[in-house]
């Protein structure tokens, strides 16, 4: 895995966010224990249907205020950045992209990946549309599995709790 101080960020120029967990902090896990299939169905049937307060009034969440701050950091090296959350369905997608355009901005596109494992496709893909190599993007996680694949791949990540490391780096 990349240490915090081996990731310059002069030298990166596109950063990926995951969403759960990353840019959106959920209150309550108990969302991802949704068994009974009424509740399930219902789940993503209301995401459809609400999405301009769906992470903020069905599945409250709160923006991450450590990746806020990198974000800031980001935006004046005008780094591109993009949201990729693996996802079961698509039904949420219009919901997470309220959510990351209301508390931190429009200028990060939204895309899902059809799993966990798409997510290193999905940062090939990024890195040919902004042509540049793949250890010029930085992918921020919470899985350390994914971390752990995208590092082999050459992607500069680390975990979110890695976050407030960086911007004390970038603050020295």
């Amino acid at each position: 895995m990349f240490k915090n101080n081996n990731i310059d960020l002069n030298l990166i120029k596109v950063a990926i966010f995951d969403f759960d967990e990353t840019l959106a902090l959920h209150k309550s896990l108990d969302y991802m224990k949704t068994t009974d299939e009424d509740m399930f169905i219902s789940y993503y049937v209301n995401a459809y249907n609400n999405p301009e307060n769906f992470y903020e009034v069905v599945e409250p969440c709160i923006p991450n205020e450590d990746i806020c701050k990198l974000i800031s950091i980001l935006r004046n090296k005008k780094i591109k950045m993009y949201c990729v959350s693996g996802m079961i369905f698509t039904f949420n997608l219009e919901a997470k992209r309220h959510f990351v355009h209301k508390f931190f901005d429009k200028d990060i596109e939204v895309f899902s990946s059809g799993s966990q494992k798409a997510k290193i496709d999905a940062t090939k893909i990024i890195a040919k549309i902004n042509n540049c190599k793949l250890n010029e993007i930085l992918f921020i996680d919470d899985i350390k599995k994914n971390i752990r694949k995208l590092n082999k791949s050459g992607v500069c990540s680390i975990m979110v709790d890695d976050v407030s490391s960086l911007i004390e780096m970038e603050d020295n």
